[in-house]
């Protein structure tokens, strides 16, 4: 049975994969008592493993990996550069 949900082009997982697809960040979700994200598919909580690593810190539109003593910033939308508006002056 075909998953009506899953993108064009994209192929269903095989018997015989075993390395897992990575994907990025695809959620964060904050409240007062708690704040995770979902990172390649998987619910992870601050301070749980992910990616050889621990989620250190999450925020609106990203999370952050600490590994090694790095940092490895995940951005919801990586294909997006924010940057200020100019204004035109009249």
């Amino acid at each position: 049975m075909s998953d009506p949900m899953q993108p064009p082009g994209a192929r269903g997982a095989t018997a015989g994969t075993s390395a897992p697809r990575r994907v990025g960040l695809q959620a964060v979700i904050t409240s007062p008592s708690r704040s995770l994200a979902v990172i390649d598919g998987a619910v992870v909580n601050v301070g749980a493993p992910v990616r050889d690593g621990t989620l250190s810190s999450v925020s609106d539109s990203l999370a952050v990996v600490r590994k090694n003593g790095e940092r490895d910033v995940l951005l919801m939308h990586p294909g997006i550069d924010k940057r200020p508006s100019r204004r035109e002056r009249p």
